[in-house]
């Protein structure tokens, strides 16, 4: 798995090993719950914005290395970075932080809905599945399809490390 973070700032190159730009922003079809591509900032100065289409990757790694570079618009993550996802009470849960997505088809599994410092601190992050989100213009809708299951992101070995360092 992984997120978006992971792509961000890593350098782009053709399949003849000239430096086209570096990864600014990822493209989503938030309805298929897909990574289609990613938004290349090139490296000269002149040039606009380009994408890159996950048909058109070759590899990556450290770097990726792609076919052609394209000049289009699609809906990138940073639109909806930062947007409240409420429920159906209004109640608002958090705001998108990032998402979790597949690394061999780029299918979006899940969006991880932070709710502040010491909240995430305390009961961790939140990870909503994407077929349970609806995308707006200001908000993003969260209708849960079950009630059973509730996803979160703790932060690692927080609480364990004070309990060692109690009995000590």
């Amino acid at each position: 798995m992984f997120k978006s973070k992971d792509f961000i700032f890593m350098n782009v190159l053709s399949v003849e090993g000239k430096k086209i730009g570096f990864i600014k922003d990822l493209l989503i079809d938030f309805n298929k719950g897909k990574v289609i591509g990613f938004l290349i900032s090139p490296y000269n100065f002149f040039q606009r914005n380009m994408i890159v289409l996950k048909e058109d990757i070759v590899y990556f790694n450290k770097h990726m290395v792609v076919k052609k570079v394209e000049k289009s618009t699609h809906l990138c993550l940073r639109s909806f970075i930062s947007m409240d996802v409420i429920d159906i009470s209004r109640n608002i849960l958090g705001m998108v932080e990032d998402i979790n997505f597949t690394g061999n088809n780029f299918e979006v599994k899940g969006v991880i809905v932070s709710s502040g410092f010491i909240t995430n601190l305390l009961r961790g992050k939140r990870i909503i599945l994407i077929n349970e989100l609806i995308l707006g213009e200001e908000n993003i809708l969260y209708i849960p399809n079950h009630d059973q299951y509730c996803f979160k992101s703790m932060p690692h070995n927080f609480f364990v490390q004070e309990k060692s360092n109690e009995k000590n």
